[in-house]
């Protein structure tokens, strides 16, 4: 195995930071270190960034830069072309790679799969899709705006109302717009190159069933988080009291992930602990909508927008508890790393949330959206400090046990494996076009 040459692919990349972006990285540079030859081929948003690159390690390709560099000035018919047209050079990439790369490993089931699996079949290299969101579940129109949770606040305040664009649904969701004729003939090339799909929580099953994408070849693989990178602080005694009063959000500034949700949960906890601390970390969207919701609430002297930052393990050290609002997710990121720091994790019961934490073991559970639940789970960590850190130190082993970067990284190679091994890509290999 270590001489497999694995082109991931992935529609955004650094310096664009989510947490498909920060898994991609996180595995890419575990892959290199145990042997294999993991490359990552993205697309170029911006003209700045460089087309050639190596990020921690990890050679870096970015493509069809002249096409989306500044679309986003542009009408939404024409950015959609532009687009179109950066896929298609995406899949012509692929195959101009062909003789340096054994299998192709997509990330997120879109409509990058598509130029994925026609150079696949072209070329007889297989190829595996990893599905990051499950989405809302909720059917949305397309341009339909969508509202903060008012809380206290007058719902009619047209700041709450955020634009479509704010919020990004399931991976399908750019294939479902194209319409039934779009879904099917994503289907049909995923099972001509039987592709196997690999979904990170259990819900994920559901969302594909729900699609009818329920293909041969489904694999539960989880998100994964180093460890090393990612642990409990060794602090001085002095520190604790701040610390146990402090609670951390890693989290983009977007719609789905809910940090309306949490800053009037926020409020409630204010009401009853005034010297607790919320310190939220990243950037999006909606990050002047939010702070002006601060604002509004009255709480803004106890929360901290910090801003996008490098150091996500020092700003997790900062606090004593982990809270993630999000209304849909696929695994996220940001509760894993804040388990393996040794936080308890108060999260929404959504996907891979609700499989990383076992209510009143290692974090707590509360429905989303539901504000006033939240606020009485975020009490409950806050006011009993001892029930914290035991909740804390089972979180840290959880990770250990289940969701360590080796420990994942062992199933993706011995899937990488399997599938080179496999007699119908050997044969399609033998048949491809040199």
């Amino acid at each position: 195995m270590s001489k497999t040459r694995i082109c991931i692919v992935i529609s955004t990349f650094y310096p664009l930071v989510g947490g498909a972006e920060t898994q991609v990285l996180a595995q890419g540079r575990r892959l290199r270190e145990r042997g294999c030859d993991a490359r990552v081929v993205t697309l170029r948003h911006k003209k700045s960034w460089p087309a050639q690159d190596t990020v921690e390690g990890v050679p870096v390709l970015r493509v069809a830069g002249r096409l989306l560099n500044g679309r986003e000035r542009l009408p939404k018919t024409l950015q959609q072309l532009l687009y179109t047209l950066a896929l298609i050079v995406l899949g012509w990439t692929l195959w101009r790679l062909r003789r340096q790369y054994d299998v192709i490993h997509v990330h997120q089931l879109s409509l990058l799969t598509l130029p994925a699996a026609l150079a696949s079949r072209l070329t007889g290299k297989p190829m595996l899709v990893t599905l990051h969101s499950a989405g809302s579940g909720k059917t949305t129109e397309e341009d339909g705006p969508a509202s903060l949770i008012a809380g206290p606040l007058d719902p009619a305040l047209p700041w709450l109302r955020i634009d479509r664009q704010s919020w990004t649904d399931g991976d399908l969701e750019s294939l479902i717009r194209l319409g039934p004729p779009g879904l099917a003939s994503a289907r049909f090339l995923l099972r001509s190159v039987h592709a196997p799909i690999v979904i990170l929580s259990s819900r994920m099953k559901l969302y594909l069933a729900g699609h009818d994408f329920l293909l041969p070849g489904i694999h539960i693989i989880p998100n994964s988080v180093d460890i090393e990178r990612f642990r409990p602080l060794c602090e001085a005694d002095g520190e604790c009291e701040q610390r146990a009063r402090t609670v951390v959000c890693v989290s983009k500034l977007r719609y789905e992930k809910g940090i309306d949700v949490l800053l009037q949960a926020w409020r409630l906890v204010q009401q009853q602990m005034p010297e607790a601390q919320l310190l939220i970390v990243g950037s999006g969207p909606l990050q002047q909508t939010l702070t002006r919701m601060a604002q509004a609430l009255g709480v803004t002297a106890s929360v901290e927008f910090a801003g996008l930052q490098s150091d996500v393990p020092a700003q997790l050290h900062r606090g004593a508890i982990a809270v993630l609002p999000s209304r849909w997710e696929g695994m996220p990121s940001a509760v894993l790393e804040a388990m393996a720091c040794g936080l308890p994790c108060v999260a929404t019961r959504v996907s891979g949330s609700e499989d990383i934490i076992e209510p009143g073991v290692n974090g707590l559970l509360v429905e989303p959206e539901d504000y006033e639940d939240m606020a009485r789970a975020l009490l409950t960590l806050l006011r009993d400090p001892a029930r914290a850190r035991q909740y804390g130190q089972a979180a840290r082993a959880t990770i250990e046990n289940q969701y360590s970067l080796d420990h994942i990284i062992d199933g993706y190679i011995n899937l990488y494996q399997k599938m080179v091994d496999n007699p119908f890509w050997q044969d399609s290999r033998a048949a491809a076009p040199r």
